[in-house]
């Protein structure tokens, strides 16, 4: 059984009962070594037992009120953690965080990630916002989501209401980044601080913003897809990382009071330094994700305890780079162009208002949207171009 530290969460005081205005929201201490190694996978490639064990868990953490101590913690500190080199390593714990919760519920349940490059261009065919996932689109009226695993979902944080979703453009959230983007951003990052920084500004963003609702404010925590969204983001990060072995152990940049972020710097709330956070199979975190290249010591170790961790290969980087679907998502190449053909439409560029309030970089995010652009007039090029052609 894991020690716990129980903090008090203020949750909508002045909307909800005396009862239910504090929660005794529960923080977990992390392992200090680990007795397994998890993997983090793509929610769509669950099979229908794991991913009802996984509802299961959730609307369980919903009845205990735990989804709203997450909100109201992210919102509490949610400019010492955005908008600056605390981000990456403050929502890495924020995840586990979550997760060391779930598997005290079910310990076989694993945090998943959502995919949402794979239909960047048209989130509406995903089915991870679809009824038999985590629902859509708020109702007209009210935008309370009502359909799939959350539906009619109730949070009291801030206050109390229906869980709430609204997309960007009425009934679409516009297009997403597609992967090749996102990879874009990995090849010419060179410092954690820069790379953060695009990120946040940009393929993070974007997904905040076009699912709007409660996804788009600082409590997003109290919808689940903010911590399969997150994972994505934590999958992005552990990628580049795994390029330059250096990254795990040293990070750049400064924090929300303008201090230079080392490895030594701690994680507000937490009071962890950030350097724990950066080895995913490292003590407390003890998980990899399922198509990202573990760092050598973890296989190193592995050996020596003569274990071969059979469920994780490193992927084939040149087949990956070649299949469409790394690039173009869903929607992959065109097999006859004889027709004319739609381009795919990049995202459009974020509200300068919403961006403030979240503490983005306004500046960033302008160079985020040209490249992104850039990278779908590409694809759209390319998916133009006859096979004699290619």
């Amino acid at each position: 059984m894991l020690g716990y530290i129980c903090i008090a969460v203020v949750v909508a005081a002045a909307a909800v009962s005396s009862a239910a205005a504090k929660s005794v929201f529960p923080m977990p201490q992390l392992t200090s070594g680990c007795s397994t190694t998890a993997v983090r996978r793509d929610i769509t490639t669950l099979a229908p037992a794991e991913l009802q064990r996984f509802i299961h868990v959730v609307h369980e953490m919903h009845r205990r009120g735990w989804m709203d101590g997450f909100g109201s913690m992210h919102d509490h500190i949610s400019h010492q953690v955005h908008g600056n080199d605390q981000f990456f390593a403050w929502h890495r714990r924020f995840l586990r965080h979550f997760e060391v919760l779930m598997q005290e519920i079910d310990p076989d349940v694993v945090l998943p990630y959502w995919n949402w490059a794979t239909y960047w261009q048209n989130p509406l065919a995903d089915p991870v916002l679809g009824a038999s996932y985590f629902g859509g689109n708020g109702r007209a009226g009210d935008s309370c989501v009502v359909d799939g695993a959350m539906a009619r979902w109730g949070r009291n944080y801030p206050t109390r209401s229906c869980l709430t979703r609204k997309y960007r453009y009425g009934t679409s959230t516009g297009s997403f980044w597609p992967m090749r983007a996102v990879r874009d951003v990995m090849n010419t990052s060179k410092s954690h601080a820069q790379f953060r920084s695009r990120i946040e500004n940009g393929a993070h963003g974007i997904v905040h913003l076009g699912l709007g609702g409660d996804f788009e404010t600082m409590w997003a925590p109290v919808d689940v897809l903010f911590f399969l969204h997150h994972a994505t983001i934590d999958k992005v990060w552990a990628e580049w990382q795994s390029r330059d072995q250096q990254r795990f152990h040293e990070v750049d940049g400064f924090d929300s009071a303008r201090q230079p972020v080392t490895a030594k710097s701690i994680m507000p709330f937490y009071g962890e330094e950030v350097g724990t956070t950066l080895l995913t199979s490292g003590p407390g975190y003890c998980y990899v994700y399922d198509d990202v290249p573990s760092p050598p010591a973890f296989f190193k170790t592995m050996r020596r305890r003569g274990v071969q961790p059979a469920f994780y290969a490193p992927p084939d980087q040149a087949a990956a780079a070649a299949a469409p679907d790394s690039d173009y998502g869903a929607f992959g190449r065109l097999a006859n162009v004889s027709a004319p053909v739609a381009d795919f439409a990049p995202p459009q560029p974020m509200d300068p208002s919403w961006l403030r309030s979240m503490n983005y970089d306004l500046k960033e995010a302008a160079r985020m949207q040209r490249l992104v652009s850039s990278v779908v007039a590409q694809i759209n090029a390319e998916r133009k171009e006859t096979p004699e052609s290619t």
